[in-house]
């Protein structure tokens, strides 16, 4: 078993014992002995990153002729007018502004470079547990917690809809972020805390409690993902 299924089941199996700490309202961050913790979610985490396919509408102000459409290549490059291929796979289109920015200020005086996602390429999430159809799902542009669950043929009866795991990984970071939702709320027309899933994220669906995690990591993760939880990998760039 990989470490961070081992952090992974250590963490899970001492918060249903009760050892977690409580955390703020909507967020569920558990600790594990040893050291062993699950990051802090901070608000940069529900961003959505630039992957592999997704095309790149970058605009200048003072010098239009260079606007252009870029597509980001298998290898997290994009082809930029001037300055030629720069990596931009996992940064935000904020990130992505000041990289281009600083290559242009070589080029340009004073550069203003503006880039916007204007398409987006196919990525993979994996959605498990009490779900009519687990696996591996292909997701393209903005996609709920809900509508991840409703892509695996939605939730079977014994499915408990109000703690929905979701684990995700930020990169360049070991640490696992894990969160759970009440995704029966937003279901029912009550609001809720659904959001977005980003490529990469694992989404699991337990039975009747917490602890249930255990077994999908047993059943479902290790025989089924033969893959380290990692997020240029999860993108879909190398299966």
């Amino acid at each position: 078993m990989s470490a961070w299924l081992r952090v992974f089941s250590l963490s899970v199996a001492l918060a249903a014992a009760g050892c977690a700490a409580t955390p703020a309202p909507n967020q569920r961050d558990m600790a594990g002995g040893g050291g062993a913790t699950f990051a802090s979610w901070t608000s940069e985490d529900y961003r959505y990153r630039i992957g592999p396919g997704d095309e790149l509408s970058v605009r200048f102000v003072i010098n239009p002729d260079l606007n252009a459409t870029v597509v980001v290549g298998p290898d997290g490059r994009g082809v930029f007018p001037l300055i030629s291929a720069q990596d931009v796979a996992g940064l935000t289109a904020e990130e992505a502004n000041a990289l281009l920015s600083r290559a242009y200020a070589t080029v340009l005086r004073a550069p203003q470079v503006e880039t916007l996602v204007a398409g987006y390429g196919a990525s993979q999430i994996y959605v498990g547990g009490e779900v009519r159809d687990a696996g591996v799902k292909t997701i393209k542009g903005r996609l709920t917690v809900a509508q991840a669950v409703m892509s695996a043929g939605g939730f079977q009866e014994t499915a408990r809809t109000g703690r929905v795991v979701v684990i995700r990984q930020r990169p360049g970071d070991p640490r696992l972020l894990m969160r759970t939702i009440d995704v029966r709320d937003n279901l029912n027309g009550r609001g809720g805390d659904d959001f977005a899933v980003l490529p990469g994220d694992l989404i699991f669906v337990p039975r009747s409690a917490i602890t249930e995690v255990n077994r999908f990591v047993r059943q479902y993760v290790t025989g089924v993902l033969p893959f380290n939880f990692n997020y240029s990998i999860n993108r879909g760039t190398r299966y």
